[in-house]
């Protein structure tokens, strides 16, 4: 099989193995396989245990009906039929009046219950039926001896058993065999008294035996009819199960392309708000830039001209020309102070430059790409000192640090993201001039980050949203909605979380907790 064209090593990755790779749909399949194997060889075992339990019950009406015709017989003290080539007088029968001669001369011999039972068994043989017979440990008639499996059954009778029931081999073929005893009664003791026998003794048994082989061709035919319902199930549950695999497989592999494409678009609206910040980051480094820079250019070209002027001093001293009234007209006590204030002036703009320039490098830890333990106070100055620009027109900033704040772990230049996107929407939030006051304590688990404006404030409906992507109240091309939306994904990142407090026209107040033991990455 081919894999779906919509397959690609982005979205392969980004769905289950399982479903991925057809092979390993084959798991199911054998489970299934084994679960339809042991249900078909439950329901064989059954079909044969139903098939024998049938027979035997079979065996056990036939034993009740013979019982049945004995204890009739046996009531009557034995009934009387015409003698005939197959119904001779039974020589072991020991009665006074075992034959007699009707008054038109008809011979008439005594049957009892076990001579009948014994003629209905040659009745049953001859008709192809099942076979039974009487049978005993210490018979009167010879023939009646127990076999082997009898002796054993009648003895097992012996330590209280109720019925035996077995298989064995004949000339016939395997037969299932039954056998159950037959008790002294009182009926019974004019012929076997003389053996010893008491009433309540098993003298003997009733052996019924019937050929295995209809029951197994009976066997067969619901084995295969169990087969074959079981085939069916195991081809359509197997067909459907594919079939539904596979359509899973496809939306999975669709979904997972979309989710690629989602994320790609996520990633790049993430970049845009990204060079958005960065372009009101550079706009006001450049201004706070230029201005010492500004002037430190305005005092170069001072000093170059006060430089020339100390220059032609200088030639004219080498030369032996120059002159007090030289001196005089250069104003030279007044260049040498200058000089100095030039030169002090144009150090701290350099070092002002310097100071921007190492707090944006603070901002973004550009060095520093992995978790580490870093000074929030810290990071929150250098953010501050970033953001001056778009600060400094709109609000005093107000610095409430907690000085024992520990180190906290996390990535110190995305958390500074967070405070300027917060720093830079209270400065947004104030229409004319306020206060931005700026906050960071802790507790036993948790540091936090406040900070707080004197701006609009908003509403309950608003404040429901502002985590929402693109969700924005500035007015149409003025934001992209995502700078809150991506400052809760980093704080959820750090294990932490933002909460608001904020009513219209009293201000807003953003407070950014981060654990201070046991952070790390926290999968998003």
């Amino acid at each position: 099989m081919t894999d779906h064209p919509l397959k690609t090593p982005a979205n392969a990755r980004s769905t289950p193995l399982v479903i991925r790779e057809r092979v390993w749909w084959l798991l199911p399949l054998v489970l299934w396989a084994a679960a339809v194997g042991l249900s078909l060889t439950l329901q064989v075992d059954k079909i044969r245990e139903q098939s024998t339990l049938v027979a035997v019950e079979g065996a056990r009406n036939m034993f009740r009906m013979v019982m049945l015709t004995r204890n009739w017989n046996a009531s009557h003290g034995g009934v009387y039929v015409p003698v005939t080539p197959e119904t001779q007088p039974n020589p072991y029968l020991d009665h006074p009046r075992r034959d007699l001669k009707t008054s038109d001369g008809v011979a008439m011999t005594m049957v009892n219950p076990a001579y009948m039972t014994r003629l209905i068994a040659g009745m049953a043989v001859s008709d192809g039926g099942v076979v039974f017979r009487l049978t005993s440990l210490k018979p009167i008639r010879p023939a009646n001896l127990a076999d082997a499996w009898e002796s054993r059954s009648l003895e097992a009778f012996e330590r209280g058993a109720t019925e035996t029931v077995g298989t064995e081999s004949s000339p016939q073929g395997e037969l299932l065999r039954y056998m159950a005893p037959l008790k002294v009664q009182e009926s019974c003791m004019s012929c076997h008294a003389r053996q010893g026998y008491k009433v309540g003794d098993i003298r003997g048994g009733l052996s019924v035996s019937q050929r295995l082989a209809p029951i197994e061709a009976a066997t067969r035919a619901g084995v295969r009819q169990t087969v074959l319902a079981h085939a069916a199930a195991f081809v359509l549950v197997l067909g459907l199960g594919w079939a539904l695999l596979e359509i899973l497989r496809r939306r999975w592999l669709e979904l997972a392309e979309k989710i690629g494409e989602l994320e790609e678009a996520h990633g790049q609206l993430l970049q845009s708000e990204k060079m958005a910040s960065i372009g009101v980051l550079a706009a006001g480094v450049a201004h706070e830039i230029n201005n010492p820079v500004g002037f430190v250019s305005s005092n170069m070209g001072a000093l170059k001209d006060y430089s020339k002027t100390m220059v032609a001093l200088l030639d004219a001293c080498r030369a032996g020309k120059a002159t007090e009234a030289d001196f005089v007209a250069a104003d030279f006590d007044y260049l040498k102070t200058d000089i100095s204030d030039l030169i002090r002036e144009s150090r701290d703009g350099l070092e002002r430059v310097s100071k921007i320039v190492a707090d944006l490098k603070d901002f973004s830890r550009l060095d520093q790409a992995e978790w580490q333990e870093a000074d929030l106070n810290a990071g929150i100055e250098c953010t501050l000192n970033v953001v001056r620009n778009e600060i400094k027109y709109k609000a005093e900033v107000v610095r409430e640090y907690d000085a024992e704040l520990p180190r906290v772990p996390c990535l110190p230049a995305q958390i500074n993201q967070v405070v300027m996107n917060l720093l830079v929407n209270a400065a947004h939030a104030i229409d004319e001039r306020g206060i931005i006051t700026v906050r960071s304590g802790h507790d036993a688990g948790w540091a936090w980050i406040e900070v707080a404006d004197t701006g609009r404030g908003m509403s309950p409906e608003v404040k429901k949203r502002i985590f929402d992507p693109f969700y924005t109240t500035k007015p149409a091309g003025k934001g992209t909605g995502l700078g809150l939306s991506i400052s809760y994904d980093i704080v959820s990142k750090h294990g932490g979380h933002i909460d608001v407090t904020s009513e219209p026209g009293r201000g807003t107040t953003f407070r950014l907790w981060l654990p201070l033991k046991g952070a790390g990455p926290v999968a998003s």
